[in-house]
This record gives structure tokens, sequence and C-alpha cells, in this order.
């Protein structure tokens, strides 16, 4: 009898420790995007002032209320206070000067971490921004505000393609044109390259540097958005993709083994022009004088960066029919 009553408790129990054994539902949320808010807070913050209000900045900043009445960020509900800082300080120091200028939250003197603190303190939880921490432009010391204007009274959707304007008001971040135009104000290598003869259009606005890079960083290299550089080039160039019976080893390897990415003197901007180009690797065919032919490889060797044609002896030469 003991033992039975042993046996029925020790089945009843298994529940109850199953149960204990499980995560609780009903603890206190403590996600990551609440300890970020949390660690950035301080950056918005100015010690003894109080919020004004929003009419208060109106008065003496007329153009930019005007303007920001308009923006992505006023139709969030965010005010100027929530980026500026609390204003009664700078109201009663008179205005900004160099005396004051603690009164209130300056982006153009901020130092670029505590700039960016301040639209961090919303933006950390932001998916576009994630690699923000681990990119080469936070280590820069860019500030958000170099590319980005936060007044603005339109902003662009993932194409850079607008979604509302105001004439005479300055936009987030302009056309596609004036989004490259933002990185090549930096990056002045990639702007003499895509001035070159052969390059993609870039300056034509046909296309943006963020479809391949990400401008928040990433852990790509070259805030690439991908890591393998041939995945990246193969979504726009899909027909170079294969699979085929014959791979070409240096096309597999990648695609910057032959072109230059952002622009070239030579056809289909390749990094040397051909015959060069392919003498780096193969001996290639030869004349009577034992001299290699300077006409272009691609005149015979067309399907040269895959194919499934076999040759007489077998292998590939790399042709299409």
């Amino acid at each position: 009898m003991r033992r039975r009553v042993l046996l029925l408790a020790f089945f009843f129990s298994i529940p109850l420790l199953l149960t204990s054994a499980l995560p609780a539902r009903n603890k206190p949320k403590t996600a990551a995007s609440d300890k970020i808010r949390q660690d950035f807070s301080n950056f918005v913050d100015i010690p003894g002032a109080q919020m004004a209000g929003q009419e208060q900045c109106a008065q003496c900043h007329a153009d930019l209320a005007k303007g920001f009445h308009f923006s992505q960020h006023a139709m969030q509900e965010v005010s100027c206070e929530q980026c500026h800082g609390a204003g009664s300080l700078h109201i009663a120091a008179g205005g900004y000067t160099t005396e004051s200028k603690d009164k209130i939250i300056s982006f153009r003197d901020r130092s670029a971490e505590k700039a960016n603190g301040v639209c961090l303190s919303c933006h950390a939880k932001s998916d576009h921004v994630r690699n923000w921490f681990s990119g080469a432009h936070q280590a820069q010391d860019i500030k958000c505000v170099d590319c980005h204007t936060i007044h603005a009274a339109a902003h662009s959707d993932s194409r850079g393609e607008f979604q509302g304007e105001t004439p005479g008001i300055p936009r987030a971040i302009e056309s596609l044109r004036q989004m490259n135009d933002n990185c090549m104000r930096c990056h002045q290598k990639q702007n003499a390259e895509a001035d070159l003869p052969y390059h993609h259009p870039i300056r034509e606005a046909k296309m943006s540097c963020m479809d391949c890079h990400d401008p928040h960083g990433g852990d790509a290299g070259n805030n690439l958005k991908l890591s393998n550089t041939n995945q990246l080039c193969l979504n726009c160039h899909a027909e170079y993709q294969g699979p085929f019976t014959f791979q070409h080893a240096p096309v597999n390897e990648s695609c910057l083994k032959c072109h230059s990415a952002h622009g070239s003197p030579n056809q289909n901007m390749l990094s040397i022009s051909q015959p060069a180009l392919c003498l780096q690797c193969h001996s290639a065919h030869h004349n009577g004088a034992s001299l290699p032919l300077v006409d272009r490889c691609t005149n015979c060797h067309n399907a040269i960066h895959g194919s499934d044609i076999p040759s007489a002896t077998g292998g590939s030469k790399f042709i299409d029919k």
C-alpha cells in the first residue's frame, strides 16, 4: 500500500517538475531593443532643461518648422525636442551662442558619436541600421546628417523614389542621382571610375551605390550587401549564373578577377583589355612567328563565363556552338 502511494505521488509530481522547467511567461520584458533605447537616451538629455513645446521653437525657426511639418519625422509625431533636447534653457539664454551651446543639442557642433547617438536613440532598433556599429562609416566618424537632411519635407522609398514633396523644401534623401553624389563626395576614386567609358549606370541615375552597398555597414567587407561577390553580381547578371557543364575557374572564384566593378576604360568593364587579360593565364594561339594573336579571345571563345558545349577532343573551349 505504501509503495502504491509513493508511485501515485511521483506521477502527480511530474507535471509540476515540467512546468517549473519552462521559462516564465509573465516575466517583465527586457528586450535588447529596450536596452538599446536606454543606452542612447543620455545623448538627448540636457541637465536642468524642461520641455518648452514645438510652438516655442517655431517662433524663431519658422523656415525649418514649415518644412518639418511635412517631414517623415513629423508624420511619426517626432517633436523638435526629441532630437534637440528640452528647450527651456536655450530659450532663456536668448538663442544659440558660443557660451550657451550646451543649452541645446546642435548636430553641427557635436562629435559624430554624440550626434549619431541622438539618431540612434530611436533608430538603433531599425532593421536598416542594424549593421551600423560594424560598418566603415561609423569607424570613420561619419555623421548621419552628413548624408541625411533631417528637416526635409519628403522621403524616399527603398529605390530612392519620393513619396511626397513640397516645393522649395529639401528632401530627406534626394533622387538616385543625389544619393550617388552623396557617396561620390567622399569616395573620389570611385567617382573617377564612374566617369570612365565603361561603367555601371551610376552617373545616369539608373542604379544607385546602395544596390550593392549598405551605407549603414555590415560584415561583408566594403559595406557590400553580400559577402559572396559573385552572388551580388548575379542578382542583375543572371544570364552568367549557370550551372554550366564546363566551368571557367576564375569566373567561379570572383567576377572581380576580370572585371572592374566601378568603371573601366576597357569594354565590358574588364580590368585589363583583351587579349592581355586572358594571356595572364593562357598561352593562347600563336601565329607563324610564335607571337600570340592580338585579336580579342572572345571573338571565338564567346561563352567565357561557362559552357555546355564540349570540344572535339573533350573538355571545353568555352564556345557556344
